[in-house]
């Protein structure tokens, strides 16, 4: 029995890792497409650029270039699992609908 399991794990993290490929394909394809130009990504910039604005008084030039590139690393990195996520999500609830129609098509 843990040999199917295992094996059926492994296929799951094979299936999860191609479709995360997939979607992380399309979130760099919308990057490309919207430059960070979309409303989401415009006030993302505003609130980095208002919480810049308080720490470069704080820090000198070097930490302050140091902390400048931690924060738009964390964005960054936020946003795409964000996109990841909420991809994700669409296509299950989705697929929730697409079972429901199909239940209620087969019922009498």
């Amino acid at each position: 029995m843990n040999i199917w399991r295992k094996e059926n794990w492994n296929i799951y993290q094979f299936h999860n890792k191609c479709m995360c490929t997939k979607i992380q394909a399309i979130y760099d394809s919308y990057i490309q497409e919207t430059k960070g130009n979309d409303e989401a990504g415009r006030k993302m910039q505003e609130k980095i650029q208002e919480a810049l604005r308080e720490k470069k008084q704080e820090l000198d030039w070097k930490e302050f270039e140091q902390y400048r590139d931690q924060i738009y690393e964390i964005s960054s990195i936020a946003e795409k699992a964000g996109f990841i996520n909420g991809f994700r999500y669409a296509v299950r609830l989705m697929g929730e609908c697409y079972a429901q129609d199909h239940i209620a098509i087969e019922e009498p």
